[in-house]
C-alpha cells in the first residue's frame, strides 16, 4: 500500500513499471506571503512548480521539500530576489520555465548533485514523432517536469488542472504505455493509481514551452 503523509504521499512501485515516488502536495502548504523569507510569495496558491520538482529530486535520491526548491530558485545567496517568479504586481503568477533549468545548474554546481537533465520539445503538428523517445526515456532512469493547463480555450480537458499548472510524469505502465503522473494539487489525489496516454499529456499541454523537462540522477538506478 502507499504511505501517506500530511505534505507528501509515499507511492511505491508496482510490477508493471510504476516507480518509487515521493508525491509533495502543493496545497498542504501555508497561504502566507513572504513565506520563509522568499518576497511575495505564496507556495500554496504558485508553488507547483516547486512541488513537481521537489517530488522528481525527491523521488530520485535528492530529499529537497518545495520550500527547499522554491529558496534555490527565487534567492540568491545574499537572499535576494531572483527574477523567476511572476508574481501578482505585474498580472502573472507562478514560476517561470527558465528557473527551473537555473535550478537544476545550481543543484550541480553549489550542491554537488549528480543530476543529468534535457530538453525534449515535440513536434506540434507531428506530435507522435516523439512518443517513442519520451516512452522509452521515463520506462528507464527519467522522470520529467511538464506544463499543463488551459490555453485559454473552453474546450481543454482540464485532466490535471483548471489553471497553467505544473506536474511531474514519473513512471511508464508497461503493458499499456501509459504514464503515471504526480500532479501535487487535490485532482492529484486521485491520480495516483492512473495512467495517462501520451496523447492525453499532449492534450493538456501549454504551447510554446520547453514540453518536456528530462530529469535524472546519473547516480542512481531507480527501482522500476
Amino acid at each position: 500500500m502507499n504511505i501517506k503523509n500530511e505534505k507528501y504521499d509515499i507511492i511505491l512501485p508496482n510490477d508493471i513499471g510504476r516507480k518509487y515516488t515521493k508525491r509533495y502536495k502543493q496545497y498542504m502548504y501555508s497561504d502566507i506571503e513572504g513565506q520563509d523569507g522568499i518576497p511575495n510569495w505564496e507556495l500554496q496558491n504558485f508553488g507547483c512548480g516547486p512541488s513537481a520538482m521537489a517530488t522528481i529530486l525527491s523521488s530520485i535520491g535528492y530529499d529537497l521539500n518545495p520550500i527547499d526548491v522554491a529558496k534555490i530558485m527565487l534567492l540568491d545567496e545574499y537572499e535576494n530576489a531572483i527574477d523567476f517568479y511572476t508574481n501578482k504586481e505585474n498580472g502573472r503568477l507562478g514560476i517561470s520555465t527558465l528557473g527551473f533549468l537555473y535550478l537544476l545548474q545550481e543543484l550541480n554546481n553549489t550542491k554537488g548533485f549528480n543530476l543529468e537533465y534535457q530538453l525534449v520539445k515535440y513536434s506540434y503538428e507531428h506530435p507522435e514523432l516523439k512518443k517513442e523517445q519520451i516512452i522509452e526515456m521515463i520506462k528507464h532512469d527519467y522522470m520529467a517536469l511538464i506544463l499543463v493547463g488551459p490555453k485559454g480555450k473552453l474546450e481543454h480537458p482540464r485532466t490535471f488542472s483548471n489553471y497553467g499548472h505544473y506536474i511531474a510524469v514519473t513512471s511508464v505502465n508497461h503493458l499499456n504505455n501509459e504514464f503515471y503522473v504526480a500532479n501535487p494539487n487535490k485532482i492529484g489525489d486521485n491520480q495516483i493509481d492512473i495512467t495517462f496516454s501520451y496523447e492525453t499529456l499532449i492534450s493538456n499541454m501549454y504551447t510554446n514551452t520547453f514540453d518536456f523537462l528530462m530529469i535524472k540522477n546519473k547516480s542512481l538506478t531507480l527501482k522500476k
